[in-house]
């Protein structure tokens, strides 16, 4: 099934888009005033509500029926293509608007209309055969009554939410809801729970309904009955054949009465409460402690149903994926007693691949069932989810997108243009649906942007999109890498990107990964492509960006785009991003014929440097609805911004002298975010204050910034209650400033930040509301909705007095943040009942009680926290560990640096600490090892500087720690594993021990290969003793070891068989090797050293010849010892080498790149001596260097750089020479770049995509 999922199921929504178009009054009013033929049009409406009443049909039909899914892939060109057309006709009303010009005399408007004209009726007769087709292959009028069904009224009554009737009673009823992803395992969670024999043995009743999407209550009151009455001694009577819902409902009612009961409802897809509701109404009298099961897809449905917290699930780490992998491809005993370690990285990679989903472990172990065969592993490896036998992950994954309204479709589809793991930014994405017309607010009353934050929403309800644990600052996004391949498959040949291979001349969204180097080769798959002459040419431009394309000059760009914006139709269709950011460092404003983008809705100019103006009639842009720029060398704008009436975003006003004048702002209904900023402070505070009051925006405001800003307060509308809709608020550099605002009356702020209020000592009760007392014999409660408060670089504030009133100030307070605050003392305010961060750093007499203070800090309150993360850094007062973190009954996360403690509390820190950080804390002594086994959720600990006193640690002595690092600690010199029965395995993943210079010896007193989980492993010491052998951890893919001396030597450490080993550097401090592995070796870096032999050793490498770096060099390629899977290769340090012989780098058929590093005798290179796969050739300080072998450089030889190489530089000097480097894309002499065909960028997996239609190596564009 999934090799037929295809494109098509997106028409629905375009088509009625048209339709919409059609039958606007606008529209047809411009149609009736000129030439254009208006029969035509209605007929293609007609025709187009023919089409669309048999798409439904036609999606569920084309997986099965192969004409079907061709006339749909057909039927999409034409409908898009009558899209375009339409959008001509509508550019020409739209300059008739904002030139304000009758259309009789709108130029070029009648040969236009006459080929309008033309091509509406070819696209008319065209869509007329698909309308005949239909009939031809079977298509049907089908109408969705997907959730249409109006439940039947029953006698039964759910008396538990009747109000006022004086008798009601308690609902025994508790809902449990498993929410999750296709194929995650709801299911089977569900099943195990229902067949566990102790949930057998406390049920009375037991029941499973599969619900799928079509609820229907009559159906699955009917199946909960007959599961129940079949297993009794009444199953005769076969009450669940009725088809009456009252007879059906009394019957379950009764026989549930003063029942426990477990009933499961799978795959349950309804959403609505009310006929939630109508089904468990009648299962409300069971005994206290019934259940219901329900497993969802969507957050909505699992809110609706559930009375307990969400059971969320979530994927599998990538161990526990390998293991249920394994177990299905060779049954777990099979598996554990096989020697075939090359088989195992292969299944650990494929289990990788799949990203965690037990469904997909379970099929590709499924078909690699007794195939304990390493090319069939491999081919699996890598094959495409959609082109494997037997598949049943993405039918898993697709009912997700099957039930998807149709305007989702599109969205979700869009979305394969994005690489996989690439983090989704929402806002973007947003301004992209809505350039591609996907976002229709005509229905809903909203505006775009709200339309695509719903349509957003409703992907990540329905884990089509994830919200990612990454610990940071902002919610970031993604897609589930099989996610990715569905939305993939469903877009067809629309949607590709440029990576996956040959480009079809259907696409109309492409994308493609930015390199730092994008040369014109990368996009041989269209022909004579030249940039300059390219642009022109892509007449649906929907989208453009040239971001971080450097090598673009200020007068290339101005060529580029004035030839782009003089055409007609990139005039029409152009619509959003125009994204110069970081990119023309040069540009200085934009050609005036950008303000012919009458269809421009985002326009963004953020860090251009050099931009001081903008084109003057900006004011025609009617449609902009977001302007960005960041640019601080703007002078002032053109008064016409004014006029632009859907404007939401402008991130920069800039004012110029003389007089302000900002009209009709009561339009601006939708303000979301305004800064105001002054260029510098002003030495008349009154003035200033004024001009602020004079500027207060509209009370619809959602974000504020004020800075610089030269008052000694500030007017009254900062902080009024009035500004109902304001959730982030930021105030900084305003250095005259005495006192804040009134901030704690705003309802919904979430969001606050104050920096740099250099002479503010205080902040008292005006910080919560107007008058001092006003709270305090009232209801008033300060800051209802803050989330966030951070207060940055106040050097001067010592005191924060509490609130006074009968309520508790920041009951929603989740992170509290101090950054050198370094007089600040005292208390926090008290009774943070939600907090769960508290960032702390600089603050040195925190812990100081001014005498105006008697209140408990928060800090050192009994009171219960639910703190999760605590950061606290050099704090000169922090003698112990606050109360505060050590009554929290949920802290995840700490960090300690630099503070004066000496000893842990008694009692130890909170035992559900995943990560510990101890850094710079000298005197601390550690916990006592007799303590540490009850740490059970510690997985992270780092020791840096830390722990004087702590001589040696015993590795498996917290039971769940993954990662340790140890480092600096002076009296450490040793590490060990309990001998004590009995021994658990270990759950250590990554090992780092930095001996402190006082340590000469560090003793590893245990067989490494007890660390069975062990992946990473770096230890620095100058000299190790391994007391009991190194035999080191099969899964190993990193080691780093620094020393001078080793016992046993490096030989006798078994690095022949680290199969899994992707970074490997052994040596001296010095270096001599450094082994970084794509497959099983990828890099080797060969340096300088005295006391390390014999020590490049891999699968492949078993004997290094002993000597100099010189002899090791001239061995490793006279012998042609590398591995072919070398990927960059580094040699350096190079003191008699003049020349290489033989053609030791010639085997190397995945050398992509090579780097010549300090070689100082080396004159040349011999010709043919560099491999055909080569991309990146580097010379660095070989001063003796001559010339390269110039005749036989590979064809694929991207990059050169030549750096401290003054011979050779001095050759390329010459015209001569030059020419016979020069078909070399990018070549760099002296970090001074001369390029040939490429284009430069500054970042690395910068995604550039393009929209409808074209294609371009920017942002987003469309073909054709």
């Amino acid at each position: 099934m999934a090799a037929a999922l295809v494109a098509g199921a997106c028409l629905s929504a375009t088509t009625q888009t048209i339709a919409d178009k059609l039958s606007s009054s606008e529209f047809r009013g411009f149609i009736r005033n000129t030439r254009f033929n208006y029969s035509p049009l209605a007929e293609l409406k007609t025709t187009l509500f023919a089409l669309q009443a048999v798409l439904v049909d036609a999606e569920q039909k084309q997986f099965t029926d192969l004409p079907v899914k061709q006339w749909l892939h057909d039927l999409k060109d034409a409908i898009f293509d009558a899209e375009d057309l339409l959008d001509l006709i509508s550019y020409d009303a739209l300059r008739c608007k904002v030139e304000n010009m009758p259309v009789n005399q709108l130029q070029d408007l009648h040969s236009s209309s006459i080929k309008i004209n033309s091509k509406m009726e070819k696209m008319i007769k065209r869509l007329q055969t698909f309308v005949q087709i239909k009939d031809i292959i079977g298509l049907q009028r089908t109408v969705s009554d997907r959730f249409s069904r109006r439940t039947p009224s029953s006698s039964v009554v759910n008396e538990s939410v009747i109000v006022d009737c004086g008798t009601s009673r308690n609902n025994n009823l508790g809902v449990v809801a498993i929410l999750g992803m296709g194929g995650v395992g709801k299911t089977t969670l569900a099943q195990l729970v229902y067949n566990d024999e102790k949930v057998e043995h406390h049920f009375d009743l037991k029941a499973w309904v599969y619900v799928s999407e079509d609820f229907d209550v009559v159906r699955v009151t009917k199946s909960l009955i007959e599961s129940v009455v079949r297993n009794t001694s009444s199953s005769a009577s076969k009450v669940w054949e009725s088809n009456n819902l009252d007879i059906l409902r009394v019957q379950l009612k009764k026989i549930s009465r003063e029942k426990r009961f477990l009933f499961v409802l799978d795959d349950l897809w309804n959403d609505n409460y009310n006929d939630w509701d109508e089904l468990v109404s009648p299962l409300i009298d069971g005994k206290p402690g019934s259940m219901v099961i329900i497993t969802t897809h969507q957050r909505k449905v699992a809110e609706v149903a559930r009375t307990f917290p969400i059971h969320k699930l979530k994927l599998l780490s990538n161990e526990d994926c390998w293991s249920l992998l394994s177990k299905h491809a060779l049954g777990s005993d099979e598996f554990h007693n096989s020697t075939n370690t090359t088989l195992e990285e292969i299944g650990r990679k494929i289990a990788r691949k799949y990203g965690g989903l037990p469904i997909a472990a379970k099929t590709i172990g499924g078909l690699l069932r007794s195939k304990v065969d390493i090319t069939e592993w491999t081919s699996i490896l890598n094959s495409n989810v959609w082109n494997l036998s037997n598949d049943n992950i993405l039918p898993a994954l697709h009912l997700s997108y099957q039930y998807l309204p149709s305007h989702l479709k599109r969205c979700f589809a869009y979305c394969s243009i994005f690489p996989k793991d690439f983090p989704l930014d929402k806002k973007t994405l947003v301004l992209l649906w809505m350039a591609e017309g996907f976002l229709d607010c005509s229905q809903e009353g909203k505006m775009a942007e709200e339309v695509g934050d719903d349509c957003f929403a409703e992907l990540l309800s329905r884990s089509l999109i994830q919200q990612s644990n990454h610990v940071g600052r902002g919610k970031k996004f993604f897609m589930h890498d099989l996610v990715n391949d569905l939305a993939t498959i469903v877009s067809g040949k629309s949607c590709y990107r440029l990576e996956c291979g040959n480009v079809s001349k259907n696409v109309l969204h492409l994308s493609y990964t930015q390199e730092v180097y994008d040369i014109f080769m990368k996009f041989k798959s269209f022909n004579n492509f030249k940039f300059d002459d390219l642009l022109p040419t892509l007449k649906r431009l929907r989208v453009l960006s040239l971001s971080k394309y450097t090598n673009i000059t200020n007068n290339n760009q101005l060529k580029i785009f004035n030839t782009l914006l003089s055409s007609k139709l990139i005039k029409i269709y152009c619509k959003t991003h125009f994204v110069p950011t970081l990119t023309f460092t040069e540009i200085k404003s934009l050609p005036d014929t950008s303000c012919n983008l009458y269809n421009l809705q985002t326009l963004i100019l953020s860090s251009c440097r050099n931009l001081t103006e903008l084109p003057v009639h900006m004011g025609n842009l009617i449609n902009l609805c977001h302007l960005d720029i960041s640019s601080k060398n703007m002078q002032e704008f053109s008064l016409e911004i004014g006029g632009l009436e859907n404007l939401q975003t402008l991130t920069v006003f800039v004012v110029g002298k003389g007089k302000l004048t900002i009209k009709k702002l009561h339009n601006v209904v939708d303000a979301m975010d305004l800064g105001l900023l002054w260029g510098k402070e002003s030495e008349d505070s009154r003035k200033v204050k004024v001009v602020l009051d004079m500027l207060q925006p509209p009370i619809t405001l959602k974000s504020l910034h004020i800075g610089l800003y030269g008052g000694t307060s500030f007017p009254n509308w900062v902080g009024n209650s009035l500004f109902y809709n304001m959730v982030s608020l930021r105030i900084d550099n305003c250095e005259y400033c005495m006192t804040l605002p009134p901030l704690g009356q705003l309802p919904s702020l979430k969001d606050l930040k104050i920096y740099d209020m250099k002479i503010l000592e205080r902040i008292g009760s005006e910080f919560y509301c107007v008058q001092e007392g006003e709270g305090s014999n009232s209801s008033f409660q300060p800051f209802p909705s803050l989330e966030r408060i951070r207060f940055q670089i106040m050097p001067n504030w010592n005191e924060w007095l509490p609130f006074e009133g009968n309520s508790f100030a920041f009951p929603c307070l989740k992170t509290l943040e101090l950054y050198n605050c370094p007089e600040f003392r005292g208390h926090f305010p008290s009774h943070l009942s939600s907090i769960e961060e508290i960032q702390i750093e600089g603050c040195a007499r925190l812990l100081e009680t001014p005498h105006t203070l008697t209140q408990s800090s928060l800090l050192v309150s009994d009171s219960q926290s639910l703190l999760q993360t605590v950061d606290t850094e050099n704090c000169n007062m922090f003698l112990f560990v606050p109360k505060m973190i050590m009554r929290s009954t949920c802290l995840l996360h700490s960090e300690l640096y630099g503070l004066p403690l000496t000893t842990f509390p008694k009692n130890g820190l909170p035992t559900s600490l995943q990560s510990l950080c101890i850094d710079n804390c000298e005197k601390l002594a550690f916990m006592p090892p007799e303590t540490w086994s009850r740490y059970t959720s510690l997985e992270s600990l780092i020791l840096w500087s830390s722990c004087d006193a702590l001589t040696s640690f015993q590795l498996d002595g917290f039971p769940a720690l993954r990662i340790l690092y140890i480092c600096f600690c002076r009296s450490m010199d040793s590490v060990f594993i309990s001998e004590s029965p009995p021994r658990r395995s270990s759950s250590l993943r990554s090992l780092k021990i930095k001996s402190h210079d006082s340590i000469g010896l560090l003793k590893v007193k245990l067989r490494m290969d007890t660390l069975t989980a062990l992946e990473q492993l770096t230890l620095d010491c100058p000299e190790l003793l391994f007391c009991e052998g190194i035999c080191l951890p099969p899964k190993l893919q990193s080691i780093v070891i620094s020393f001078q001396r080793a016992t046993p030597p490096v030989t006798e450490w078994g690095l022949q068989g680290l199969t899994a080993l992707s970074r490997l550097r052994i040596g001296s401090d010095d270096g001599i090797f450094n082994v970084f592995v794509t497959e099983y070796l990828s890099q080797l870096r060969i340096q300088m050293g005295d006391n390390i032999v014999n020590t490049l050793m891999n699968r492949y490498i078993s004997r290094l010849t002993v000597g100099t770096v010189d002899d090791i060099v001239n061995t490793v390629l006279n012998e042609s010892l590398l591995p072919i899977s070398l990927v960059s290769l580094s040699i350096g340090h190079l003191s008699e080498i003049k020349s290489f012989e033989g053609n030791g780098l010639r085997h190397l058929s995945s050398l992509k790149n090579l780097h010549f590093l300090n070689c100082l005798e080396l004159e040349s290179l011999p010709e043919n001596c560099l491999p055909s796969s080569l991309k990146s050739l580097q010379f660095s300080s070989c001063v003796r260097l001559e010339s390269l072998p110039e005749d036989s450089l590979p064809s694929s030889l991207k990059l050169l750089t030549i750096e401290f190489c003054p011979l050779l530089e001095e050759r390329y000097k010459r015209k001569e020479n030059w020419s016979k480097i020069s078909h070399i894309p990018v070549i760099i002499i002296n970090k001074q770049e001369r390029p040939n065909k490429w284009i430069k960028i500054r970042s690395i997996d910068e995604l550039k995509t393009k929209v409808r239609h074209v294609v371009i190596m920017i942002l987003l564009v469309n073909l054709f």
